[in-house]
């Protein structure tokens, strides 16, 4: 009597194990370039997410609300670059935040341009102090991972993908 084997050889293992060698190193760079957008794509919404709630917070209390970048999550003392927080505060004394946001990942870069500092937006929803855009993107940014959101002085909020520098 005669039995049939069973199972792989060594040859066959080697084989499939060279395919999905070839297989992952096509996939894994890729998937980082996935993993970069989306990290890139997720800061700009919540810088966005804080700039909406701001403008439309100033319109329905008719008075100044303003979105700066924060260390201690109740004051606006830290700068636009990515080491801070930022925090939804109306622009009076003694004001508490309305939201706030931690700062980011230490590999998180935010550059403010134009008008610096606080962004504060009036009781029309317009942008007091003149146009601004925030850069943000992280370490190892390569391609158009970078993201621009652009800020006009009526107010209107524009993000959108750039060239990392």
């Amino acid at each position: 009597m005669k039995h049939k084997s069973s199972g792989i050889t060594l040859i066959e293992l080697l084989v499939a194990i060279a395919v999905l060698t070839i297989l992952l190193s096509i996939g894994v760079p890729s998937f980082n370039n996935v993993i970069q957008n989306s990290r890139s794509t997720a800061l700009a919404n919540e810088i966005v997410t804080a700039l909406n709630l701001a403008r439309s917070e100033a319109v329905r209390r008719a008075q100044d609300v303003k979105v700066c970048a924060s260390t201690d999550e109740a004051t606006c003392n830290g700068a636009w670059d990515g080491t801070s927080g930022w925090i939804v505060i109306p622009d009076v004394a003694g004001a508490t935040p309305l939201r706030v946001w931690e700062a980011p990942s230490a590999s998180a870069v935010i550059v403010q341009a134009g008008a610096a500092g606080d962004i504060i937006f009036d009781a029309l929803g317009e942008l007091s102090g003149g146009a601004t855009t925030l850069s943000t993107r992280f370490t190892g940014c390569t391609g158009d991972q970078a993201r621009s959101i652009n800020i006009n002085a009526s107010g209107r909020i524009n993000a959108r993908r750039v060239s990392c520098p």
